[in-house]
């Protein structure tokens, strides 16, 4: 069933975003009346179709990676008698260069518009995200060496604000392949504390981690109980899910981190535990358990998991955008901005090679991300929508034949010299352009393989 799940999740995370990337196209043309032929989303066998009154037939391919608009006369100049049905029709080649520039921009306008109206909605409903304090520090990490401590809480990077865990990964992922110093400015006891972390070739190659976690930055996670184990010394002793764990053996308890250490360190003895459970202290006397950790050691344990419900959490540990009615589209649009950059400067690192071309993801991990994020729920799935379109829009405005940014490329060219180019020439870019983009599907591909392998 899981696979099941995630492949409708690809199905129609793909759907969406390329179905509004063709909108936008079919929107334009018939804006400036040029006849469109075919809408169709996917390839390969047609699994339904219907046609409108103005002769446009639409259809949804057995192959959910793509899709396409023909527009009459488009890469196809007319012959004379071609159709009598559409003799009368404006065709794409007969639109001016503006037009015709106007209608091949509004594929990747529309992908970067519905960025900005999800985020704009999810500003509007309210997200909650990691506050920016830190949790835990790995040991003898980069933030370790350079006197970063749990429970500080970061609030600038490279002069970039700080407000929720998010946008610490965020202004994080802008610095990497990089080489220098990242400068990061926190809040300790109330007094502003800086740092200057410096890095070379920064996760330039394909492990892939999460850049906070890179740095041994953990997120602060409250000591709340989010499931508990059968049988378990906490089910014993009448623990709960959704108790706030608060004080253990009278040592005070704020991070999910420290009640691990403290409990790893008592097995099998009897303890005090201190909760909150419905704005009501209560005392638990319980008895721990024992395990052998990797090293050796004998840790205790009590058979609790961490709650991962943010409703649950108090609100020191997260943080909640959400903007006003007016102010929710100028969200949407800051947003839409700010991951437009971040994803320009991973390409331009990706083509200098400052990060490895291994990072790219194909369809298999799209399809992953896409489970996985259905899975989280509306808010993290319409995130994925808004990223993986801007994604899009982005990759169709390079220069590549075949490609909106190809054939924006030669509308100018034709601008420039005063006469279209000629259809040998349109020909061979648009097989160099093929290639290209099947060269880089293939090797997209190859790497998912590889993970999974």
């Amino acid at each position: 069933m899981d696979i099941l799940f995630t492949i409708f999740s690809f199905i129609l995370l793909i759907s969406i975003i390329v179905g509004i990337h063709e909108l936008g196209h079919f929107l334009a043309a018939r804006f400036y009346k040029i006849h469109v032929l075919k809408f169709k989303i996917g390839f390969g066998k047609e699994l339904f179709s219907f046609q409108d009154k103005k002769a446009c037939h639409y259809s949804f391919g057995l192959l959910p990676l793509g899709g396409y608009v023909q527009m009459l006369g488009e890469n196809n100049p007319i012959q004379e008698g071609e159709d009598i049905n559409f003799s009368a029709a404006k065709s794409y080649q007969q639109a001016t260069a503006g037009e015709r520039a106007v209608v091949t921009f509004a594929g990747p306008f529309a992908n970067f518009l519905l960025a900005a109206l999800v985020y704009c909605f999810l500003a509007l409903v309210g997200t909650t995200q990691l506050s920016s304090y830190v949790g835990y520090i790995t040991p003898d990490s980069l933030s370790d060496q350079y006197g970063i401590t749990s429970k500080d809480k970061i609030i600038e990077i490279d002069q970039e604000s700080i407000e929720g865990f998010n946008d610490i990964n965020l202004a994080l992922s802008k610095r990497i392949g990089d080489s220098g110093v990242i400068n990061m400015t926190f809040s300790r006891d109330d007094i502003i504390e800086s740092a200057s972390i410096p890095i070379k070739n920064w996760l330039s190659g394909n492990d892939q981690i999460t850049p906070s976690l890179a740095l041994g930055i953990h997120p602060l996670l409250p000591p709340v109980i989010g499931k508990l184990q059968e049988n378990g010394p906490a089910t014993k002793f009448g623990l709960k899910e959704g108790d706030l764990i608060t004080y253990v053996d009278k040592k005070e308890v704020v991070s999910w981190q420290e009640l691990s250490n403290i409990l790893g360190t008592l097995p099998d003895q009897l303890i005090e535990i201190d909760i909150l459970r419905n704005q009501t202290s209560r005392t638990i006397l319980l008895e721990t358990t024992s395990f052998i950790d990797e090293e050796g050691n004998k840790r205790g344990r009590i058979g609790i998991l961490a709650s991962n419900n943010f409703n649950e959490w108090p609100s020191d540990y997260v943080f909640v955008n959400k903007e006003s009615f007016l102010l929710a589209p100028i969200y949407g649009v800051k947003e839409t901005y700010r991951y437009t950059v971040l994803i320009l400067s991973s390409i331009g690192k990706l083509i200098s090679g400052s990060i490895s071309a291994d990072n790219l993801g194909g369809p298999i991990q799209i399809s992953v991300l896409a489970g996985s994020a259905a899975k989280a729920g509306y808010i993290t799935f319409l995130s994925m929508i808004a990223l993986l379109s801007i994604n899009l829009g982005l990759l169709n405005l390079l220069p590549i034949p075949i490609l909106d940014g190809g054939q924006l490329l030669m509308i100018a060219i034709e601008k420039i010299k005063g006469s279209p180019v000629s259809d040998m020439a349109l020909e061979y870019t648009m097989r160099l352009g093929l290639v290209l983009v099947v060269s880089l599907m293939i090797f997209a591909f190859a790497n998912d393989i590889a993970r999974l392998i």
